[in-house]
């Protein structure tokens, strides 16, 4: 069926004639009524002048796989930094079917991590320490919305899961916790450094 074909509901009926669904009278192109069968998958329009049938498929299989959402992602990351937003996000492109994207969000996570390390480090100790992650937890659930937010909403549409906010918040603490241990990591090994004879 045509892209460029379109039809308008002008009455309804109930279906009694052995289809599964509910049948519709609607006008096709302005021009030839039909009658339109809303069927379990498809959509099947019989035309009273020629007898044609058409089908056309408008139920797509529902998605399988899992989204974490923009909210999702937002808490997570303010809970366990830019590697955690980086994780959610690549695995977002790995079920959308879009692992091009992976390995660009990975390099583009670590270099913000090494970043805002350096930035924190920097910052004086009157800074109010709870600025840093807004400010990088904000920029990431916008970066979100325009990168994956159009093709989010239309995997719900189609009735695609999402992950729960309880899966994030566990992410985003889990990411927390490697965090702490990376940078306690590190100060034993500067310590240790420094006072080696």
């Amino acid at each position: 069926m045509q892209s460029s074909y379109y039809f308008q509901v002008v009455s309804y009926q109930p279906c009694y004639d052995g289809h599964n669904g509910d049948s519709y009278i609607v006008e096709f192109e302005r021009t030839t009524h039909v009658r339109l069968y809303v069927c379990a998958s498809s959509i099947i329009f019989i035309s009273h002048h020629s007898l044609t049938i058409m089908e056309e498929n408008l139920f797509p299989d529902k998605p399988t796989n899992k989204l974490y959402t923009e909210n999702a992602i937002r808490v997570a990351t303010f809970l366990g930094g830019p590697l955690v937003a980086g994780y959610l996000i690549a695995d977002n492109y790995k079920q959308l079917g879009q692992s091009k994207h992976i390995q660009t969000t990975w390099l583009i996570t670590i270099l913000a991590t090494v970043v805002i390390f350096i930035i924190a480090w920097f910052l004086p100790v009157s800074f109010p320490p709870y600025i840093l992650p807004i400010a990088y937890t904000v920029g990431t659930y916008y970066l979100v919305q325009n990168l994956q937010g159009k093709k989010i909403k239309a995997h719900v549409t189609a009735g695609g899961e999402i992950w729960s906010m309880g899966r994030a918040i566990l992410i985003g603490l889990a990411g927390l916790i490697i965090i702490f241990a990376i940078v306690f990591s590190a100060f034993i090994l500067m310590d240790r450094s420094f006072t080696a004879p």
